[in-house]
């Protein structure tokens, strides 16, 4: 899938995906290095960073932005896909790491909402995968926005 694929509903996202591909330059994607939180204020409160360990294969928390602890009601900051009963392997949550980690490119995702906040239909994220070497993913940058009813 090229980014060109992506149906982009928010400027929020389209904004996250023009930043990512501006960083990757003629890379197949950015590092962790090349994103610099100053440079992105208005999306921050909705990025989680994942980062991504192999042997064993697991999933880690290592940032979740502001607006989205507010909505799911827990910080999972630090914990791993496999401590948490909802995202472990088979999950939907733990799939959708893994489609990224394999396809290397962006992706969109429609995971439903589960939470207290009974005004929240759903959520559309947009998945960004990151690297240190331009080959394999070992970060997942997330842009995160809750749909209402």
């Amino acid at each position: 899938m090229s980014t060109g694929d992506l149906k982009l509903e928010s400027t929020l996202q389209q904004r996250a995906l023009a930043y990512w591909q501006d960083k990757r330059g003629a890379r197949s994607m950015p590092s962790r290095k090349d994103i610099e939180p100053t440079e992105i204020p208005d999306l921050l409160a909705n990025v989680v960073l994942v980062d991504v360990t192999q042997e064993p294969l697991d999933f880690r928390y290592r940032l979740i932005g502001t607006a989205i602890v507010e909505r799911i009601a827990f910080d999972y900051t630090g914990k791993h896909f496999t401590e948490l009963a909802h995202q472990q392997p088979g999950s939907q949550v733990w799939e959708t790491a893994l489609r990224i980690c394999r396809e290397r490119t962006p992706i969109i995702s429609d995971i439903p909402y589960v939470g207290p906040d009974e005004w929240v239909r759903g959520y559309r994220d947009l998945y960004l995968p990151l690297s240190d070497d331009g080959e394999t993913v070992n970060m997942i940058m997330g842009i995160v926005e809750f749909q209402a009813p």
